[in-house]
């Protein structure tokens, strides 16, 4: 019998202390909601925003809109994407308001349309495929970059 008790308390105790820790877990994230920070840990800070451009953002007499048309379907293309608006956001953080930016993936034709009334050409994407070896993924799409501040308009088309 007091055995049984033993059991039914620890029982109930490891369900008070898994309880606890959820809610701390749960508190914690709503607190940290939004306040995302990437730590940038290489040598040459290959992930940090300098200081120069980040004051060149800020001397901004109007804003300037980045619209990047980006690619996903292949894997390297998704770390690259994620690499860009990283680096976009830095961008956005640094600019007080006068950088703003815009991810368009072209999967429409209406889409695809606007790319091209950009400036950008489609073109041909690969990868090595998901199985490695011999195979390779080949995607089509667009990649690259419009910068439009004031009435003045950039194409990066790759």
């Amino acid at each position: 019998m007091a055995t049984r008790e033993h059991r039914r308390k620890a029982a109930a105790q490891t369900g008070i202390y898994l309880a606890v820790v959820a809610g701390i877990v749960v508190f914690i994230n709503l607190l940290s909601a939004g306040a995302y920070v990437r730590v940038d840990t290489t040598k040459n800070e290959r992930y940090t925003l300098s200081k120069g451009s980040g004051s060149l953002v800020q001397t901004l007499k109007g804003p300037l809109q980045v619209d990047a048309y980006v690619n996903t379907k292949l894997p390297k293309l998704k770390v690259f994407v994620q690499e860009l608006t990283d680096l976009l956001k830095s961008y956005e953080r640094s600019g007080g308001g006068k950088f703003k930016y815009t991810l368009i993936e072209p999967d429409t034709d209406e889409l695809r349309k606007e790319a091209e009334e950009a400036g950008l050409q489609p073109m041909a994407m690969g990868d090595q495929g998901e199985g490695g070896g011999d195979q390779i993924a080949i995607a089509q799409g667009y990649l690259g970059l419009v910068l439009k501040y004031g009435s003045e308009k950039e194409v990066i088309p790759q």
